[in-house]
């Protein structure tokens, strides 16, 4: 898949990046992506042994003006929503009352060569 640079395109293929690293790891089991609760979003939700894993995707150009980890966008603000999210995903679904909730921020660099590809 190769696609145009633009900032909408790195962020969703930041994501299918993301989502084809956690497939691989065994360990893990996609449940949910883009899944919205109001206002509140997350990218990713996996499930991991006693964890519901609330993943956020952060993707950025590597390139040299760049100077920033893409984890640094995760700011108070999102952290807080990062947690309402949570809460309220747990809550109102019963069958996870016995995980642990549990929010991870996914780094993804892309190169700067202006294109992007899945493998």
């Amino acid at each position: 898949m190769k696609t145009e640079f633009t900032t909408a395109a790195v962020g969703t293929f930041g994501e299918k990046m993301c989502a084809k690293f956690v497939k691989r790891n065994k360990k893990y089991k996609i449940i949910g992506k883009n899944v919205k609760i109001g206002r509140l979003e997350t990218d990713i939700i996996a499930l991991n042994n006693d964890y519901i894993v609330f993943i956020e995707v952060k993707t950025r150009r590597a390139d040299k003006n760049n100077y920033f980890r893409p984890a640094d966008a995760v700011n108070r603000d999102k952290k807080s929503n990062l947690i309402n999210f949570a809460n309220m995903y747990c809550s109102s679904n019963k069958k996870f009352k016995d995980k642990i909730p549990r929010i991870d921020v996914c780094e993804v660099f892309v190169s700067a060569d202006k294109k992007l590809r899945l493998l």
